[in-house]
């Protein structure tokens, strides 16, 4: 079963486009609301994942949506994609957010640097975004290898319930 996760509002317009349909679910929530209580196979292991948006929140607002997960689903495998804290407040690099009036508030660079947040949770993998890019653009081949590109690099964090 596939569940989409959105705002209210941006849910309205992804209906339209990829409406709920057998095992395909709409929650019309906030990431911070209980949302976990929707889901009906909750004793089903369950792979969350949270792309673009970890970015825009606190730490705590991300624990909290972590412990929704941890309350709510006894298997669960998450793949969180976290920002570089040096961008951090330096939105205005990237073009496609300058127009919004996002702010970047939040990064981590590793499972480890989520400390208290991820209790609950163990670390399976600390990744970054290059190994895709690379898939995508052997161009990255030149740069992927430079440890100043990986470092600044979009985290990709796996983990699990313990």
């Amino acid at each position: 079963h596939w569940y989409n996760l959105d705002l209210p509002e941006t849910m309205a317009v992804r209906e339209k486009i990829l409406p709920e349909i057998g095992t395909i679910s709409q929650i019309a929530m906030s990431a911070m609301d209980d949302w976990g209580s929707k889901i009906t196979e909750q004793d089903m292991p369950a792979l969350v994942i949270i792309e673009g948006l970890t970015m825009y929140l606190s730490r705590e607002q991300v624990g909290q949506m972590l412990q929704i997960i941890r309350n709510n689903f006894d298997n669960a495998y998450v793949i969180m994609e976290c920002l570089c804290p040096k961008f951090v407040n330096k939105e205005g690099v990237e073009k496609s957010i300058q127009s919004t009036g996002a702010v970047f508030t939040w990064g981590a660079n590793s499972f480890e640097e989520l400390g208290d947040i991820a209790n609950g949770f163990r670390k399976v993998k600390n990744d970054n975004i290059l190994r895709g890019m690379l898939t995508l653009s052997p161009i990255y081949k030149l740069v992927i290898w430079m440890p100043f590109v990986k470092k600044m690099a979009q985290k990709i964090l796996v983990f699990e319930k313990a």
